[in-house]
């Protein structure tokens, strides 16, 4: 059991045919092209090679988000063989691996999404050749209510060498951001331009977590002021852009921040005026669900905001 937890603790702080490593396309993925914060380096023996954690949000008694994490892997470095709490995996950036037990290695590529069911035996890390960052969203407090018999968690070289291995079920991402959109834009009266709109995982996920809404807005696109009666979650993506809280300095986003606006507490976001923006959306507390919408940030005032 002591084993079985190895991980999750680090955790916690903070389809093809088949084809062997070396035939995995190189993406010229660097560690300084990685989009989201890298964080300090694992020091666990249950890493191989150089593993990153770095805490993104914490589980509170406002929000009520699972703990999330970005765990980044440099090329060839791989976690053991562990177990935890059901997590959603949401890929970043570079190339990746995730086995379970019993199946091929899937190769997964940045806008996967995947999820991995509390309890159930794999390990995952990067190709031989490339980077590898992934958020993870899962249930941090899960504990195993049966005794595993996992003697050997290792992933050893041989093995790790001699993978059988096949594509994930990659989602269609285009036009260079990192999840999955639609091809055409809509318009909607509490924006004042063009934006694109996808579910990016339901709200009924094995991690716990609010469903995620992909919002793509065009450069110098906004929404109006509003509230969510159970508070919001935005975790950064792509570009440049704005999020304020009403009362509050606005607050210059990139890829990697998150920002969070308490329930019933008015705020607006969007992009900066040379920038596509994009971020993960979650309504928080999904059992006060809601949205008041207010009035539009004024054109005099969105111009005096920092240019980037």
């Amino acid at each position: 059991m002591e084993k079985v937890m190895t991980i999750a603790a680090v955790m916690l702080v903070g389809l093809a045919a088949c084809s062997e490593q070396k035939q995995v396309a190189t993406e010229g993925i660097t560690k300084e092209q990685i989009s989201f914060p890298i964080g300090q380096r694992i020091e666990n023996p249950a890493f191989t090679g150089e593993a990153y954690l770095k805490p993104l949000i914490a589980v509170d008694s406002v929000f009520n988000f699972p703990q999330t994490n970005v765990v980044t892997f440099s090329p060839g470095a791989h976690s053991s063989w562990h177990r935890h709490g059901g997590m959603v995996v949401l890929v970043t950036d570079g190339v990746g691996l995730y086995q379970e037990e019993g199946k091929p290695a899937q190769i997964l590529r940045q806008g996967d999404v995947l999820q991995i069911p509390a309890g159930v035996r794999h390990w995952h890390g990067a190709t031989k050749d490339n980077w590898f960052s992934q958020v993870v969203i899962y249930d941090s407090a899960w504990r195993p209510t049966e005794a595993y018999n996992d003697s050997d968690n290792s992933v050893s070289d041989d093995y790790y060498n001699g993978l059988e291995m096949v594509e994930y079920a990659h989602q269609n991402t285009t036009d260079s951001l990192m999840f999955a959109a639609p091809d055409t834009t809509m318009t909607l009266p509490t924006f004042n331009g063009p934006i694109r709109l996808a579910n990016t995982l339901d709200g009924n996920n094995v991690a716990g977590c609010p469903g995620l809404h992909y919002v793509v807005f065009e450069p110098g696109v906004i929404n109006a002021w509003h509230s969510h009666a159970g508070g919001q979650v935005l975790i950064v993506t792509d570009g440049i852009g704005y999020h304020q809280i009403e009362g509050q300095p606005v607050e210059v986003l990139r890829p990697g921040d998150v920002a969070m606006c308490p329930p019933g507490v008015r705020h607006w976001h969007g992009a900066a005026p040379n920038s596509r923006f994009a971020h993960l959306a979650a309504n928080t507390n999904p059992d006060k669900p809601g949205v008041e919408w207010f009035e539009m940030l004024s054109k005099e005032e969105y111009d005096k905001l920092p240019k980037e």
